[in-house]
């Protein structure tokens, strides 16, 4: 459908990345991520034939996409950029309308058909209560759904968008991606977007392309690409681990503060404490988990100490001594509400070993401000 071919983009003289290789199909959403200024706005730009290639082809459906006529390529591509749009008293109706653009007469007519399409694409977008409102009393979701919906009235088989929940608040991002899933799948969209949103991307991408130091560092399902080490490096992070399971970055556990704690979890029931702990830069010892345990997961991206116990066994006696080893040169015992079971029944006589030895211990149940003794 849509395919990039050894592309190189840029302006003038300068190339801002090279060598993308890209294949997109309909009913697909390809996502494009990548630092600021990496290039991600540029290539969208000229598969959007805004922009001509410094090498390389665009196809479209097997046609070199910079060869076709304006009017012809608009009844097949349809944009969106991030660029705020200042169209003074139109309504959504009025901006809709322009995406009929490539098939009204010389003087612009809309037919009862290109009335009934404006309508149409409002609908799809959820949008059909703004089709009376001016535009510039909209707020920032409304308006790009207007966007979206004048992009559809173009009746499309691909469509771009570039950063499209740039100025959005969390509701509305989320709205917003799940709106490009569901245009993918109703409506058999080819998607090309960038995003910001590296947990939003990982929702609804079909493939995604990684750039960075002017080239595509990875490229395909993201389930295969999203890797720690890919990731880590797609952002320079030194102070966060991106994780896999998580599908979002974790804080790495540089201590600050003198004082160790030990974190007795499981299930689940000690993320949210962990995330405090160490966003407050304390040192953090955790166990016993198992390797499968959601709490295990997160310990692993922040690098925190964890006494780990292989998944679906009883705990060990070896690891509950290296636990209580750990417990003994603690400062505090934080121990949450968490399931027990014959798996990790020991867990609980680290509690008591820590009212043996007279430590401090919080029984964390949910609400972090018990978490302030400390």
């Amino acid at each position: 459908m849509l395919r990039a071919e050894n592309l190189s983009v840029g302006y003038g003289n300068y190339v801002v990345v090279k060598g993308i290789n890209l294949e997109i199909k309909e009913g697909e959403i390809l996502c494009i991520i990548g630092p600021n200024g990496a290039g991600k706005s540029t290539l969208l730009k000229t598969i959007a034939s805004y922009l001509e290639p410094k090498e390389g082809v665009v196809y479209l459906n097997g046609k070199k996409i910079h060869d076709l006529k304006p009017k012809d390529l608009a009844k097949e591509m349809a944009v969106v950029l991030t660029e705020r749009v200042n169209p003074g008293n139109m309504t959504g109706f009025d901006i809709i309308a322009i995406g009929r653009y490539p098939y009204t007469d010389l003087f612009g007519r809309l037919s009862e058909k290109d009335k009934k399409i404006i309508v149409e694409s409002a609908r799809a977008v959820n949008a059909e209560y703004l089709l009376k409102k001016n535009f510039f009393e909209m707020s920032d979701g409304e308006r790009q759904k207007i966007m979206i919906a004048r992009s559809l009235a173009q009746e499309p088989r691909v469509l771009i968008l570039d950063e499209p929940t740039s100025f959005l608040d969390a509701r509305h991002k989320i709205e917003l991606t799940l709106l490009l899933r569901k245009l993918a799948d109703e409506k058999n969209l080819a998607i090309v977007v960038t995003l910001h949103d590296i947990e939003l991307a990982l929702r609804i991408a079909d493939k995604m392309a990684l750039i960075k130091d002017h080239k595509v560092i990875a490229y395909g399902y993201p389930e295969n690409i999203m890797k720690r080490d890919v990731v880590n490096n797609l952002y320079d992070l030194k102070n966060a681990n991106y994780s896999e399971v998580i599908g979002y970055f974790e804080l790495k556990n540089n201590h600050k503060i003198d004082k160790k704690v030990f974190v007795i979890c499981g299930g689940g029931s000690g993320v949210n404490a962990l995330r405090y702990l160490v966003k407050n830069g304390y040192k953090v010892v955790v166990g016993v988990l198992h390797k499968n345990d959601a709490d295990y997961f997160v310990a692993e991206a922040m690098g925190v100490e964890i006494i780990a116990e292989e998944a679906y066994s009883r705990i060990s006696e070896e690891k509950f001594k290296e636990a209580l080893k750990e417990l003994k040169t603690s400062d505090v015992v934080v121990y949450t509400d968490f399931p027990i079971g014959e798996m990790n029944e020991l867990n609980v006589n680290l509690v008591e070993e820590a009212k043996k030895l007279g430590k401090k211990i919080i029984y964390y149940n949910g609400d972090i401000s018990v978490l302030k003794e400390i």
